[in-house]
């Protein structure tokens, strides 16, 4: 299973603490040829459109408003769905592979294997309308309904390039783990006692850094420039600020031959805030069965892979409300990945209530299960109007959340 690192509250203690998740392989594997990535160009967007297009939506996709509506039926279908395997033992990856078998390249989701995947993307849709339903924005709406949803406008996938030399994520998470290849991290012995040095705060101070860099300098800058764009700040002070909240530590996939994840999820039903927005960037080759597959928009589960041929491609897209999930990895190759996720509201603004279209998320709107946890989130800010003299500066906050973690715990 896919193990990842993610910043955590002790809550005990006030102190941040990183989670290493482990699971169990799904069963053997082959040895795949990865010769798909032979090229120097990274730009795989028109691939990516290719497999958007060639989707078709499930015949089988159902709303559960409806019964989302009452206490009593939402409590049920939780209950019914809350098992990890179809009702028969045979876990999202193994319904897969039972399709697929022991190819390594990108499924072409047909009908049958839709249908076994049917079970698990149920239980998805309905911890998604769940969360839908507990959020405090005020609106029950179908999934690919926008009411109630803060900056629409930024939430197409967007697959971005930046800098491996200004940003060398990739080759200080492996000095960082003292690896000479990320993509062959499945042949360490001792998988975890590498991870724990990303828990440590001195053997991880360099990523930690080239992570802060890579976040103030260029993710808000993008998100920023993407909004101004859209004129998502039509309806903010000239003479305001905005402030951007983000994860203080990425979540680090690690996906080995082998191994799979949960099955189809979102992250407004692990508990992040609707106004989040999610950045998923590969620090080695994505390709095949060890991508990270997603929907283009909430509902229409036209599953595609995030592909990239080397460290240098990412992607922003709605991962608060598209239901993403990673098969079981046929290839030769180890996965590993950041994601995190960013969201920013108008300083100081007192407001509560929300207002529909592309508006700014309230405080109250973004507060969620991971907020409350002191440490989690970091924020920075860029001034508007004339007090930003046209240009785009992003000023870090000295706040009271704490960043560095001492101890590694396992989630389920």
């Amino acid at each position: 299973m896919m193990h990842a690192i993610s910043p955590l509250q002790e809550r005990a203690g006030g102190k941040l603490v990183g989670a290493f998740v482990e699971g169990q392989p799904d069963g053997e594997i082959d040895q795949c040829s990865n010769s798909r990535l032979d090229g120097e160009s990274n730009d795989v967007t028109q691939e990516n459109e290719l497999f958007r297009n060639g989707m078709a939506r499930s015949r089988t996709l159902q709303s559960f408003s409806t019964s989302i509506l009452s206490t009593s039926a939402e409590i049920g279908p939780l209950k019914e769905l809350s098992s990890q395997n179809d009702g028969f033992g045979l876990t999202f990856s193994n319904a897969i592979r039972k399709d697929i078998g022991d190819s390594c390249d990108v499924p072409n989701f047909s009908r049958e294997t839709r249908r076994l995947m049917e079970p698990f993307l149920r239980k998805a849709r309905v911890e998604r309308e769940h969360a839908q339903f507990r959020s405090d924005n005020g609106f029950v709406a179908p999934i690919g309904n926008q009411t109630g949803v803060p900056y629409v406008g930024l939430r197409s996938e967007t697959p971005f390039l930046f800098d491996i030399e200004t940003y060398p994520l990739d080759r200080v998470l492996a000095t960082t783990l003292k690896v000479d290849d990320l993509s062959r991290l499945h042949e360490e012995p001792k998988l975890q006692s590498k991870m724990l040095l990303v828990r440590n705060e001195c053997t991880r101070f360099e990523f930690q850094k080239a992570y802060d860099a890579f976040v103030t300098s260029f993710c808000i800058p993008l998100i920023h420039s993407i909004a101004m764009s859209k004129s998502i700040f039509h309806s903010v002070s000239a003479e305001s600020s905005i402030c951007y909240r983000y994860q203080a530590f990425p979540n680090i996939r690690i996906l080995r031959p082998g191994e799979s994840s949960k099955g189809p999820v979102c992250d407004t039903a692990k508990g992040h805030s609707i106004g989040c927005l999610r950045f998923h960037v590969p620090l080695t080759p994505s390709f095949g069965t060890n991508a990270l597959y997603s929907e283009s928009f909430p509902g229409r589960e036209d599953w595609h892979p995030l592909l990239s041929k080397s460290a240098g491609l990412g992607f922003l897209f709605d991962g608060a409300r598209c239901l993403h999930f990673n098969l079981e990895n046929t290839t030769s190759s180890t996965s590993v990945a950041l994601d995190f996720s960013i969201t920013f509201y108008q300083d100081g603004d007192a407001t509560t209530d929300y207002i529909d279209g592309d508006y700014l998320c309230t405080k109250t709107l973004l507060e969620d299960d991971f907020s409350v946890q002191q440490g989690y989130y970091s924020e920075a800010t860029i001034e508007l109007g004339i007090r930003s003299l046209g240009k785009v500066v992003v000023e870090k906050r000295e706040q009271q959340y704490q960043r560095h973690g001492r101890q590694l715990t396992t989630r389920p």
